[in-house]
């Protein structure tokens, strides 16, 4: 593994301020030269650091081996895992942090990977932020990717994603500390799906003994890890670059392939949504399909259901 920062200079946004400085955090598993490059973007909470939380998709043995592929890892613009974001806006940076859009990260990912020597993308990939992402690759520079693998994702955020985006912002703007806490546990219940919590929690009581019942104690236990590794400002950022996403006007890719993974159980972004965005760019002319992935574990089936999913990547292979 290898790490490190790329300095790629000042960025004009899409809101039209100007970061005079922008830093990207790339991380970088097997051999950089290699002609099957993978980009794998990250979801709203992740990092650089793909095998640590995708690590039943990226490692030896499994289907992104970096044996057999370069798999890259870049932090977005805004995040707080090293790249330029509220928790590090570099020299210069307007306070408060301004508004990105997931093309802003798109840009800057895509000026990193040129000064590292990248210039083409075997795959960009990425589940819910990170599928969106993987699809704006796609519109923005087609010629660099062969294919965009997006999961858990469409093209574009449906009004109730935005709804519940803006009460968790409303959490944080009442307290950082107490509101971040809040705004993970309603994000967890739009990643998990009732079956699920049934089967795991039902309306057993803690397992700990507490006076609650388990599936509070559960909540606690994610608002606990989440505040110890997020920053609120970040959240929120991200958050609005989630709900301003819309590329339903955009014209089809004509020269890169898009795959359009849809979640069974996944109320966040339907199934039928994600189908419907695969149907609307084929009617278009581009090579777009569909495909699901059949779980309970709704939205986050991307990070639980890795062989199911690595059987649906086959075709990349």
């Amino acid at each position: 593994m290898r790490e490190e920062t790329v300095d790629i200079g000042a960025l004009q946004l899409e809101c039209g301020t100007l970061l005079p400085a922008v830093e990207q955090r790339v991380t970088i598993y097997g051999d950089a030269r290699a002609d099957r490059v993978v980009l794998i973007a990250h979801a709203l909470t992740g990092s650089s650091r793909v095998q640590d939380w995708w690590p039943g998709v990226v490692g030896e043995g499994k289907f992104f081996d970096p044996a057999r592929w370069c798999v890259v890892g870049i932090n977005v613009l805004g995040g707080c895992y090293g790249s330029t974001g509220p928790a590090n806006p570099g020299a210069g940076a307007p306070e408060p942090f301004p508004r990105i859009s997931v093309r802003d990260m798109v840009r800057a990912q895509q000026r990193a990977l040129a000064q590292l020597g990248i210039e083409r993308l075997a795959v960009v990939i990425g589940g819910s932020l990170g599928g969106m992402q993987a699809l704006r690759w796609a519109l923005d520079f087609p010629l660099q990717v062969d294919r965009a693998v997006v999961i858990g994702a469409h093209d574009h955020h449906s009004a109730m994603g935005v709804a519940l985006n803006a009460l968790q912002r409303e959490a944080l703007a009442l307290d950082p500390q107490r509101g971040l806490r809040l705004a993970r546990k309603i994000a967890i219940l739009t990643y998990k799906s009732e079956e699920l919590f049934n089967e795991r929690h039902e309306r057993r009581p803690d397992r700990h003994g507490l006076d609650r019942y388990d599936v509070e104690g559960y909540l606690e236990h994610q608002a606990d890890l989440f505040e110890r590794r997020m920053d609120a400002r970040t959240y929120a950022l991200l958050t609005h670059a989630m709900d301003g996403f819309d590329v339903r006007e955009a014209a089809a890719p004509k020269h890169a392939e898009l795959l359009f993974v849809g979640i069974s159980s996944d109320w966040l972004f339907r199934p039928r949504e994600v189908r419907a965005a695969a149907q609307r760019f084929a009617s278009l002319g581009a090579a777009s399909r569909y495909a699901e992935l059949h779980s309970d574990h709704g939205h986050d089936a991307f990070l639980a259901e890795s062989d199911a999913l690595a059987a649906i990547l086959g075709a990349l292979d």
